[in-house]
């Protein structure tokens, strides 16, 4: 079997964040991940301590492609939050990995998942809107934070809703925008 051009540690994470998106750490068979990366497992192990390393550091490079791709916009977050639900809708199992994640109890600010400084930006870049009057201060920041990803994330969660299966939904993403909208308005919204 010819042997890819790409280094092993990218075909291993490669090839765990399509078996951990798909059967989470629990159910993830370190067997098959070697055969897809065409690499041993002693090759894995190598790069990799534990299963749970590999886990994590697939779920964090989830979360770095996703960082990437959407950047945090805290002058827009109705725009942001929407960007985000349609690149989560996309692109499906860095949204089974994220709720994997989360069943597995692996926290952003977890080594290998997310930067803390990157979480303390964020936050940061909240207080100053919420200073300067473009977003509702009546929100401690991480509560606002954790309320817009529940947005982003409620399709994903909610029983009947296909959203990982049929890709993104414009009229999902509208509602998401809309909802944020409303709960960083600075003025109430009526019937809000």
């Amino acid at each position: 079997m010819p042997r890819r051009a790409t280094p092993p540690r990218e075909r291993i994470l490669a090839a765990a964040h399509t078996e951990f998106a798909a059967r989470g750490l629990a159910g993830a068979r370190i067997d098959s991940i070697a055969r897809e990366a065409e690499a041993s497992k002693e090759r894995l192990y190598a790069h990799f301590a534990t299963k749970r390393d590999l886990f994590d550091a697939a779920l964090g490079e989830s979360i770095d492609r996703w960082l990437s791709a959407i950047p945090f916009d805290a002058h827009d977050l109705p725009g942001w939050a929407s960007r985000l639900y349609e690149h989560l809708a996309t692109h499906a199992d860095d949204a089974r990995l994220l709720l994997w994640g989360q069943i597995e109890g692996a926290s952003l600010p977890s080594p290998g998942v997310v930067d803390h400084d990157q979480l303390e930006a964020r936050r940061e870049a909240v207080r100053q809107a919420q200073e300067s009057g473009e977003v509702n201060a009546r929100w401690d920041a991480d509560e606002l934070l954790t309320m817009l990803f529940g947005l982003v994330l409620a399709w994903f969660v909610t029983p009947d809703a296909t959203n990982l299966h049929v890709g993104p939904d414009e009229r999902r993403r509208d509602v998401v925008e809309q909802a944020v909208r409303q709960l960083v308005a600075t003025v109430e919204v009526p019937g809000a």
